[in-house]
Formats: C-alpha cells, structure tokens, sequence
C-alpha cells in the first residue's frame, strides 16, 4: 500500500473528480483495499491522512469533499521537522506543484517508463525496468535495470567485472541497489507509462518494502487511449500507437515499450489539446476522469431500448436518416451485439467510428438460431449490399475453403408449415425460396425451386455469382450441429434430377421436425 502521502494525492484527485460527496467505505474500498467497512470506521481510518490536506473536508452524513485548492502534504503548512508531521515527504511530488509551474505539455520533460516482472505476461514484481529521459522534445540514453539488464539480442546480461560478485539472476526481482538508482534517476521529472497498474505500482511496493522514497508523478498512457480514443481499458500498447499513427520499431521488451511511449507522447498532444489540456496539472485531473458517455440525441432510438433488445439470434440493420440500410450484421445474442457498437470503446475501430457518426436508425430481424442468423444476413447483404459492409471486411476470417461449398440449407420456419431454402455456391450466397407446397402434390412452388437449382448448380454460371457471406463461420457452424440440420450437398448429386428428389426429402424432414441428411 501507498504511504499516507501518496494515499492523500490520489483522494484528492478523485474528490476533485466527483459530483457529489464521497462516503467514507467507498474511499476505504477504493483506496485501503477494505471492502464492506461500516462509514464510522472507515472514517476513523481515513481522518488522520486527510485532516492535513487543505480544501478536503467531511460533511457528515455526506462524506468527503474537495471544496478548493489542495495541498496533497502539510509539508507546505509546517515546520520542515519529521518530528512535527509525519505525512511530510521532503522532494515528493503534489499536485500544487503542477498547477504553480504549470508546464506547457509540448515542453514537458519526463521520463518514460516500462517495466517487465516475473511472474507470467510480465506481472508481478519488477525484473527489468528501462527508463528513457525525454529534454527539451529529445529522448536521451536509455538506461536498463539491473545495471548489466538485457543485450542486444534480448538475452540477459551483467556487467559484473568481479568474479566473486554475484550477476543478476535471470528471473529474479530488483536488487534494493537497483531500486534505489532508478528513484535517482527519475528524481521528480514525471514518468510516462502504459499501464500503471502493471508497471510502476510493482516498483512502488517494492521501493517501499526497502524503505526507498519513490513517489513520482505518473501520466497513464493507458488511461489516455481510454478518454482520447475510446481503447478498452486494459488495450496493448501496440494498439494505441496504432491509433496514434505511431510506429513500433522497438525490440519487444521493455526497452522497446519505453521507446514507443516516448515516441507516443508527441501523438497524444494534439488530441490532449483538443481536450483542453494544456498543463501538467490538467492532465493528471484528466486521466482521472471517466469516458464521456455515448450521446443518443442523433438516433431515434435510446439507450434504454437497445437494453430491451431480446437476447436471442438475429440480424440487425442500421440505416442513416433517409432509410438507406448502411450496415448490416448478425449477432447470437441481438441485445448484446447491438449494444457494443453504441459504447464509449466503439470509437476506437474506424468501423465502430463510422456507424457512430452515419447511424440514425436501428431494425432487427430475429432468427430461430445462429445458423438462420448466418443465412439470413448472407440473404440481405446481398439485396441491399450496404455501403460500410462493403467499405470494412464482413469477416475477418480466412477466406472460403473445403469441398463442400454447394448447398442448400433447408430450415424449417418457426410456428409454420413452411421452410425456406437457403442456395449457397462457392462459398457464397446464392438467394433463398420460402415454400410451403407439399412435395407429393408439387405446385409452381417447387417448379420454381427445381428450375432454381437446376441453373445454379447445373448450367454454366459465373464464379462469382451472389453475395459475400461468412463462410468460415457458416462451415463451423455445420460441422458442430452436423446430426441437427438439414443440407444438401449438391457436389454429391449426379444431376439436377436427383437433386430435386433428395431436397424434396430434406424437405419434408424438416417441415415435421425430424432430421435428414440427404447427401
């Protein structure tokens, strides 16, 4: 856990955040790690550390406030003794000290920080650490911890030139020694990470297990792909340079990671800008807020009826504000689906950006299962062929392959008589036939049908007859429920004829609920 000052900074900064008065247990579950405390209590823990921060005070039967100007430590207020106030942290950072030099963020110099740690992905305690000085817009030297830290080849090294001394162990956490360096190096320069839960909380605990003063200013990378562009919380570093227009050319370790948040910095200033960030203090209250909310005045739908969308199979269509269908997709669950495209993390793919910006209306179609979804997005996609389907890969899987690319899928339509029959050639959507005829007594219907699969399957036709589908999806789909769907497949049918007469059982089949499978 932070020492009281740290605990200090960081309340401060997310009273300075809330709209209403804190209660005491939600500051002692966020920030103590103590859940479910009764309010007396809680507050009786967190009295001493905030009772010294100037413009924090408790409302009672409220909670905590932030009412002006903080001083995260009485160090300013008090005699410099140790003796006198124990929250006092000679040359620690606080927030005062960044809105009184308010740095203009284009000249900031800052340290960029990565970390890599012992246990599995990188985590726990820190192992390696590589520090990247950033003066006056020019990265300086690199410096990697432990001092012999990693070669050019990514293997570890040690410059130990005395033969009694004991290299660094491979796997083994930071010397106390090394700790202290690193303190040293960064001083009170704020340090840029990606991830600050990963990163420098790991070296704060371990400088605090060995007694060493390590409590820098830490700007979160992370956090800013959040707010500024709508990542996930927990994205890779690799994505937000991405989005940035940043280019990884750094070995893939944490020297690499330090180099590309140094590189990141000079990209995430426009849209800080944009934000209204201009000092350091401004940024360190803004990486504390939360992701706007998606705004719904465009749509003539709200938020609260995409949550009563129903949680079966189905297709969706969004159209803009003239009825033309610009997109449409499947979903095995439509509220889920449909709902991810209107939160603030869809604003990170260009995908996602597009329908937030061209969408105004929203319809859907349910399906009996994920199968009829499939087929049923295939069928409008090729009626409609809307524009951002077009623009953005329908699927991002591999493109068709197999034997088994002719079918026809015969699905029997829910509370009714009827099937409909789905064509599907080469991998792609032919078109699909609703029928409610008996085989035995056919009628037009299936004169219609026959004559369907006759040329489809049987005549010189283009290859590229029909629409896209997600043909990958379609195949996994039947090899799963291979003993519970209807196909035919042509490819095993001598001629048209015995086409027809093998649907025509499949047909049947599927109208009273059994299962065949004609090939």
């Amino acid at each position: 856990m932070k020492d009281r000052a740290g605990l200090a900074d960081d309340i401060v900064i997310y009273l300075k955040s809330a709209t209403a008065p804190v209660p005491s247990r939600d500051l002692a579950a966020r920030f103590l790690a103590i859940p479910r405390a009764a309010e007396e209590t809680s507050h009786r823990l967190l009295a001493p550390i905030l009772a010294d921060v100037r413009g924090v005070e408790h409302r009672a039967d409220a909670g905590w406030v932030f009412t002006g100007r903080a001083a995260a430590t009485a160090a300013r207020e008090v005699s410099p003794s140790p003796a006198t106030n124990a929250l006092e942290t000679p040359g620690a950072f606080s927030h005062d000290d960044a809105q009184e030099e308010a740095p203009d963020l284009a000249k900031l110099d800052f340290i960029a920080l990565a970390a890599d740690g012992i246990g599995p992905g990188g985590s726990g305690l820190p192992r390696s650490v590589a520090l990247l000085p950033v003066v006056g817009g020019e990265a300086l030297h690199a410096e990697c911890f432990p001092a012999g830290g990693l070669d050019e080849d990514g293997a570890w090294a040690s410059d130990a030139v005395d033969e009694l001394a004991s290299p660094p162990v491979r796997g083994a956490a930071l010397s106390v020694a090394d700790l202290e360096a690193i303190a040293e190096t960064i001083g009170d320069l704020p340090v840029i990470a990606h991830r600050v839960g990963r990163e420098v909380d790991p070296l704060r605990r371990a400088a605090a297990t060995a007694g060493i003063e390590f409590r820098p200013c830490v700007i979160s990378a992370a956090r800013l792909g959040h707010l500024l562009y709508g990542l996930k919380a927990n994205h890779l570093a690799q994505e937000l340079a991405a989005i940035a227009g940043v280019v990884s050319d750094g070995p893939d370790d944490c020297r690499g990671r330090a180099r590309l948040m140094a590189q990141l910095w000079g990209a995430l200033l426009p849209a800080l800008q944009a934000q209204g960030v201009e000092t350091l203090a401004g940024l360190l209250e803004f990486q504390e807020t939360t992701a706007p909310p998606i705004d719904f005045a465009p749509y003539e739908f709200t938020a609260d009826e995409l949550g009563l969308l129903p949680e079966t199979p189905g297709v969706y269509r969004f159209l803009d504000a003239s009825g033309e269908t610009l997109y449409i997709g499947k979903a095995k669950n439509l509220r889920s689906r449909v709902g991810s495209y209107f939160v603030p993390s869809a604003r990170r793919t260009p995908k996602g950006r597009a329908v937030l910006e061209r969408v105004r209306r929203l319809e859907i179609e349910m399906a009996a299962s994920e199968l009829e979804a499939i087929l049923l997005e295939a069928d409008l996609l090729l009626r409609h062929r809307p524009p951002l389907n077009r623009q953005f890969e329908i699927s991002e899987r591999p493109a068709p392959y197999g034997p088994r690319q002719n079918l026809v899928v015969v699905l029997r339509d829910e509370q009714e008589a009827s099937c409909t029959l789905h064509l599907l050639r080469g991998g792609r959507y032919l078109r699909r036939f609703s029928c409610a005829e008996d085989p035995a007594a056919p009628g037009p219907g299936w004169g219609t049908i026959d004559a369907a699969v006759a040329d489809s399957y049987f005549q010189t036709t283009a290859d590229d007859a029909g629409g896209e589908m997600d043909w990958f999806l379609l195949s996994s789909y039947l090899r799963r429920h291979v003993d519970a769907v209807n196909v035919l497949d042509v490819d095993e049918c001598a001629d048209a004829r015995a086409a027809a007469g093998r649907l025509r059982v499949l047909f049947t089949a599927a109208r009273s609920g059994a299962r065949v499978l004609a090939r």
